[in-house]
């Protein structure tokens, strides 16, 4: 089955590297409360990792051949398996979509539910062994972007993630870390789809500092600059 994830070979990785392509293990027996993930192929969660704008348009070819495997059919379905030169969104998107509406699937209420339910799948791949925790808190970092900051337990995992280094793995500190990183992804994964989240104020504590200097004057020539004159005023 075609998979979204890709390994490198392991050859020649530093030990930061490693931490991120080592194979990885179950933990379901340590964090019951968090239920199994969906199945690659099942519909509901591809659509939700399309509106996510996880699924790249390229990938969709593949993913459609999949689903034929697993025994679904529908005719937009063979359509888009067959799909040879993918480019762009465009070259795909109504054959997707027309696919969904074949198999009776219906699209999440908005994108941000996508990226929701694309986000606790995640974790619970990781946590039932089937992804490298580090490799998905740096897929979930690019996923959100600056908007991880603003999520309670996603912060958590990106807090941590920063917490990775060369020097902090020469510290010997990524068992530890990575200990830290599992509880984060199985208290996430443990949200059952369409329960209410709790907004949390003060993610970004500590995450910035402001100048001692911050209000002080602007130098002229520079203020000069800014009002459009061609030179500072005269002393």
């Amino acid at each position: 089955m075609t998979t979204l994830f890709s390994v490198p070979p392991c050859e020649s990785l530093t030990d930061y590297q490693k931490a991120f392509y080592s194979p990885p293990i179950s933990y379901s027996d340590q964090f019951p409360e968090v239920p199994r993930p969906k199945v690659f192929t099942e519909p509901e969660h591809l659509a939700a990792r399309w509106v996510a704008g996880y699924i790249r348009p390229e990938q969709t070819p593949a993913i459609a051949a999949d689903l034929l495997e697993s025994g679904l059919d529908t005719p937009s379905m063979r359509r888009l398996a067959g799909e040879m030169r993918v480019r762009s969104i465009e070259d795909v998107e109504p054959l997707v979509k027309k696919m969904f509406r074949e198999l009776g699937v219906e699209f999440p209420k908005s994108d941000l539910d996508a990226k929701h339910q694309t986000t606790r799948q995640i974790a619970r791949e990781v946590i039932a062994g089937m992804r490298n925790p580090w490799n998905a808190a740096a897929d979930l970092h690019r996923f959100w972007s600056y908007e991880i900051w603003y999520h309670q337990d996603l912060c958590d995992i990106a807090q941590i993630f920063e917490l990775l280094t060369p020097a902090s793995i020469a510290r010997g500190e990524l068992p530890q870390l990575t200990h830290e990183l599992i509880e984060s992804f199985a208290k996430l994964g443990a949200y059952v789809d369409g329960e209410k989240r709790q907004i949390r104020f003060g993610l970004l504590e500590g995450k910035g500092w402001i100048a001692d200097d911050f209000d002080a004057p602007l130098p002229d020539d520079l203020l000069a600059q800014f009002e459009g004159r061609d030179e500072p005023d005269p002393k």
